[in-house]
């Protein structure tokens, strides 16, 4: 396990129009960690987390939530979601999940969460009053990203060919008021991340499979449930497998990482592939579309043991920025 070198963080320091870097760390060294700059600085104020509360963030950090100047950050290896105060990086409380590998969270209402899982066949209902989990939801399989549209929620279940559970590739539709599953869609192999369009069309990227290698983008229409579109996305090997589907501030470009950064406008009839940003030499790894004014962050996972680094965009793809994050920087949360 590696020493770190970082300086300490300021205590009073206050985390605020700005970026948030959540890095992984490797697996089972428990040292995943925050970063964080201010649009507006060219300070980075690396592992924050353990500088201001004298302990680590945990095993693998997935990914982070902003929840009321709350942030929620789903620490998956570690079997908890960890809530500390967004802007000024104290810790709050802890969600203990037992036997659970938490992927992502998200907001219902005031009252309640849902929080995928990648081993455990359960969505998550967390009471944020209490900070409780209070209700499983059963599943097939690991479940990843979600969106919500009217009193449904959307929910993205994938499987590997290495996964023996006999859930499949799908898209769920859960009832919030019921909390229940009540119908699901069969998406093309690996449907992982997904995102909603200014027409409030669902559009799922589906990285293809690690042996299968048949990626592919597909618009779902969520009142008649059914694909409306789908677009194959070619792969050559696991390295081409995409990832990491973001959309703009007007919500009529999609983003996505498959080696380059890809753009693909909404109303198009056929798969684009117009690269805004090549990978030339690095390891793109996460990427984030900031609401505020579309600039594009793109993470390079180097080799996924040293520290990796973000770089800054604008959306014609001229470099705005770069600066050095923490290992295997994995989602870019604007404020």
């Amino acid at each position: 396990m590696p020493v770190s070198t970082e300086k300490e963080v300021d205590k009073n320091i206050t985390f605020e129009k700005g970026v948030y870097v959540v890095n992984e760390g490797n697996f089972d060294w428990g040292v995943a960690t925050l970063s964080h700059k201010r649009y507006a600085s060219d300070t980075v104020n690396n592992e924050l987390y353990k500088s201001i509360n004298n302990f680590e963030l945990g095993n693998v950090a997935q990914s982070m939530t902003f929840i009321n100047e709350e942030a929620y950050i789903c620490v998956n290896n570690s079997s908890r979601i960890d809530i500390m105060e967004e802007k000024t990086g104290k810790w709050m409380d802890r969600i203990d999940i037992p036997n659970s590998s938490p992927r992502y969270l998200y907001q219902v209402d005031e009252q309640k969460a849902y929080v995928t899982d990648l081993y455990a066949d359960k969505i998550y209902v967390i009471d944020l009053k209490s900070n409780e989990v209070v209700k499983n939801i059963v599943t097939t399989g690991w479940t990843e990203k979600m969106c919500e549209l009217d009193d449904y929620v959307y929910v993205t279940q994938t499987k590997t060919v290495f996964d023996k559970r006999k859930g499949g590739q799908l898209l769920l539709k859960l009832d919030t008021s019921t909390d229940e599953i009540v119908d699901s869609l069969a998406l093309p192999i690996g449907p992982i991340d997904l995102v909603v369009d200014k027409d409030e069309m669902i559009w799922v990227l589906c990285n293809g499979g690690l042996e299968e290698l048949q990626p592919a983008l597909v618009q779902v229409d969520p009142t008649s449930f059914s694909i409306k579109k789908s677009f194959s996305l070619s792969a050559d090997d696991y390295l081409s497998m995409p990832s990491r589907l973001r959309i703009n501030k007007e919500k009529d470009q999609l983003f996505f990482i498959q080696k380059d950064v890809i753009q693909q406008d909404i109303y198009a009839d056929h798969f684009e592939r117009k690269v805004i940003v090549p990978q030339g030499r690095r390891l793109f790894y996460g990427l984030g579309v900031n609401p505020n004014n579309n600039d594009i962050y793109v993470t390079d996972a180097i080799d996924y043991v040293q520290k990796g680094w973000v770089f800054q965009y604008n959306m014609m793809g001229a470099k705005l920025d770069s600066f050095q994050v923490g290992v295997i920087p994995n989602e870019i949360v604007f404020q």
